[in-house]
């Protein structure tokens, strides 16, 4: 593989490109810079988030709160994040990923010190608000990041990395959280928001103010923007996709699949998060074991996460979008039907696999259909889609837990399948595969301005958002 260099020692200048295939590493150059910042930041957010997510409900429910009450402070953080995700993508399309990200954690960082302070649960409910309209904010603007910057033959890898780090966040923290307990909540909401000011520092020293990766010493421009002088720029902004970013210019037939997917994660993360601790309260589950079940999801997650990636960048993603919704229906239904705790974490490393495969693939997907145009609007679109989804979940599913422990668990399975039978025919147009001459215009670019740069792209996120114990 021969690499450019940038005349001063024979250091390697960003990202290696192979002059026949056009592909990027992310080891070099602003793109790994880019990722790097972005992982880093995702982990320590996640991490104090999840320090507190696996113990909130049974602090609550210490505090004598019902089971509705509990559905109702944990569906106030999506609500908060519902209401930040598309205004938030729209700034980030005028001011960039930068202000936005930063502002993302410190509104999280003042929501968690708020539950604090907070006396009772009119407050909580406040407060959680707040923290989800701070993640609600994070979220867009990291996945805007990567959509903007990392080139469409590599999206899915990069996507992988930074869920990497989340996932790595969901690992260590609630094992932090279960060393302190229930009765130790002030202290896990502290650190949540040290945590999340912590989170400011990779982005403030490895990002420039307009959100793109910092030019280093190898004097490259950013990654996805092409050099002013190349004739592939011109031709990569004439295929860019639709130039209106209202909402209803960006819902065609693959992103309209897209959102059914993202609604249907959102229903499994609002279930889990007012109903995962309860379910495994019920049988007998310590609290200390209780984390343990969410670093025992993210191993496995993580030990996926690049090869998924690889495989969105080469496969067909539109089945690997569908196979991991049908898995996830059949996990998500069998969950309270099962007694042994080491059992149900057997089916959760099968959901976290599946899980792992879906979201790169669903994200190059969306920023495929979106195109570059879209890019913050597109991304705050379909977090939105999948937070109001959350939302509901959480709201409803701790009055369905209270009336039937299995009711919520089979309603988003059923969800899950009826969504995973329309995706094969509303993608029937919808190309699967990253095309050839995709990779090719950005080869063509580095050679033409004898720099390394790639074509921008628009992703969506599955999230989180995500694992499917999403931040908060």
């Amino acid at each position: 593989m021969r690499r450019s260099r940038d005349g001063r020692g024979g250091r390697p200048a960003g990202p290696v490109v192979d002059g026949g295939a056009g592909q990027a590493s992310l080891t070099h150059g602003s793109v790994g810079r880019l990722v790097v910042a972005l992982a880093i930041a995702t982990m320590l957010q996640w991490l104090g988030a999840f320090a507190i997510a696996p113990l909130l409900p049974l602090y609550l429910e210490e505090r004598d709160v019902s089971a509705s009450g509990v559905g109702i402070v944990m569906a106030a953080f999506f609500v908060g994040s519902l209401l930040s995700q598309y205004p938030a993508g729209v700034l980030t399309a005028r001011r960039g990923h930068r202000p936005v990200l930063l502002g993302g954690l410190v509104l999280y960082a003042v929501g968690s010190v708020g539950l604090i302070v907070s006396p009772g649960l009119g407050c909580d409910a406040v407060v959680r608000a707040l923290q989800g309209a701070g993640a609600g904010a994070f979220e867009v603007a990291v996945l805007t990041a990567v959509a903007a910057t990392v080139p469409a033959d590599l999206t899915g890898r990069a996507v992988s990395a930074v869920y990497t780090g989340q996932i790595a966040g969901t690992a260590i923290g609630p094992m932090l959280g279960g060393l302190a307990g229930e009765r130790e909540m002030d202290l896990l909401f502290l650190g949540a928001a040290v945590a999340a000011a912590v989170a400011a520092m990779p982005v403030l020293i490895l990002l420039r103010p307009d959100g793109g990766a910092s030019v280093g010493s190898d004097g490259l421009h950013p990654v996805g923007h092409a050099h002013p002088a190349s004739p592939a720029a011109a031709a990569a902004a004439a295929a860019a996709g639709p130039r209106s970013g209202s909402p209803r210019a960006l819902i065609g037939a693959g992103a309209g699949g897209l959102l059914l997917v993202a609604a249907v994660n959102g229903l499994s993360v609002g279930t889990y998060e007012t109903c995962w601790s309860l379910l495994l309260a019920d049988r007998g589950v310590s609290t200390e074991m209780i984390g343990l079940s969410f670093t025992l999801f993210s191993l496995p997650y993580i030990v996926s996460a690049l090869p998924a990636g690889w495989l969105a960048d080469h496969s067909d993603r539109r089945w690997l979008v569908t196979g991991a919704t049908l898995a996830m229906a059949c996990t998500v239904a069998s969950y309270s039907f099962i007694g042994s705790f080491w059992v149900i974490m057997l089916v959760c490393c099968v959901e976290a696999i599946a899980l792992a495969v879906s979201f790169p693939a669903a994200q190059s997907l969306l920023a495929q259909e979106a195109g570059r145009v879209g890019t913050g609007r597109a991304q705050g679109l379909f977090t939105t889609t999948q937070t109001a989804a959350t939302a509901f979940a959480a709201l409803t599913s701790g009055a369905l837990y209270t009336a039937n422990v299995h009711l919520p668990f089979l309603l988003t399975a059923v969800a899950a399948v009826a969504v995973a039978a329309a995706l094969p025919l509303l993608w029937r147009q919808v190309r699967g595969v990253v095309a050839a001459p995709e990779k090719d215009l950005a080869a063509g670019s580095a050679l033409a301005a004898g720099d390394v740069v790639g074509t921008g792209s628009v992703v969506g996120a599955v999230p989180v958002g995500v694992g499917h114990r999403r931040v908060t």
